[in-house]
């Protein structure tokens, strides 16, 4: 019985492509490893206004901290709950630190607007260099 095929066949050659199979899987695991995954802060109890003009107000990047005004009234930093004068602290120790700190305030459509403004307050008393407030745009 002869196993070996013959040189003249017309079935052509078979290519061996496991070798090739393997530096593939392992150049996209590296690249799944390496890579960083940016993840957003968001505060689900946070219900944001929607923007009528459709034009997003949040487009900052770099040093950016986010505050959430809930629509009881409380402030949301980090995920966790904090009073003003906490949040001046923070504030003031990151102007410190980074002196081009962004800061962006989602604040609940159905809050009272002083909690809003107390926030903005505290950022130009510190020295907040800019501060955006979040909306909701309709894609």
């Amino acid at each position: 019985m002869n196993c070996r095929r013959n040189s003249s066949s017309s079935d052509g050659e078979i290519i061996n492509i496991s070798s090739m199979l393997d530096v593939m899987f392992i150049l996209i695991i590296f690249f799944l490893v390496t890579t960083t995954f940016k993840e957003e802060e968001i505060d689900h109890m946070v219900n944001l206004p929607v923007d009528a003009r459709n034009q997003s107000l949040t487009q900052s990047t770099g040093n950016l901290a986010k505050i959430n005004i809930r629509k009881t009234g409380a402030y949301v930093l980090m995920g966790k709950q904090v009073t003003e004068e906490q949040i001046e602290v923070w504030m003031d120790a990151e102007v410190k630190k980074k002196p081009d700190l962004k800061v962006l305030i989602r604040s609940d459509q159905d809050a009272k607007h002083l909690y809003l403004a107390n926030v903005m307050s505290i950022c130009r008393s510190v020295g907040v260099a800019k501060a955006n407030i979040a909306v909701k745009t309709e894609k």
